[in-house]
């Protein structure tokens, strides 16, 4: 199976995503592969392949780091093209008091680590994709795509995924195996 771990957006910020990815959409242009509604997400860990016997201790791993954590507050920062130059991919890029989930992803980096399971070690960026370009883009596109905005307003992302991926031609299905509340107090003092 190949699994990952990612943030739920929290609803208000969802439905602001799947009205940009419409309005995106209605643009028309060709040699894009846009997100469904139902896969926007901010991925924390990406695994990859995993046996299926082994998602139960992955499950209870991931429940006994997550329950050491207070749930992240971000913000939507804007819609970017990613890379700059020759751009791969449309975004939301997120910012915050991020230093929770950063450690929390480098503890489940560790964890899977010592369960013998591989996963990428990448440092997290604190987005939510919305497409891949396959092919460039009119200007006329990009500036609709980077003059879009999304409400700023801090928010509580308290919800974390375990999903597993299945590739097809029609694009990826994410299939949530187990969610995880981030229901920590957060420390007010400092």
């Amino acid at each position: 199976m190949r699994l990952f771990i990612a943030l739920e957006p929290p609803q208000s910020l969802y439905d602001e995503l799947c009205r940009a990815l419409s309005f995106f959409q209605s643009l028309k242009h060709k040699g894009i592969n846009w997100v469904r509604p139902e896969n926007l997400h901010l991925t924390v860990n990406f695994i990859g392949e995993v046996a299926e016997h082994r998602v139960g201790e992955l499950s209870r791993v991931i429940a006994q780091q997550v329950a050491r954590y207070a749930p992240p507050v971000l913000k939507a920062e804007g819609i970017e093209l990613f890379p700059y130059v020759s751009p791969r991919l449309v975004w939301l890029k997120l910012s915050g008091d991020s230093r929770d989930l950063m450690v929390l992803n480098r503890q489940l980096l560790s964890s899977l680590r010592e369960l013998k399971i591989e996963a990428d070690p990448k440092k997290l960026k604190l987005h939510v994709t919305l497409c891949r370009l396959k092919e460039a883009q009119s200007p006329d596109f990009e500036r609709a795509v980077l003059s879009y905005e999304v409400p700023s307003e801090p928010q509580i992302w308290d919800t974390l995924s375990l999903y597993r991926s299945v590739l097809s031609p029609q694009g990826p299905r994410y299939d949530i195996i187990e969610q995880y509340n981030l229901n920590k107090r957060r420390n007010n003092a400092g």
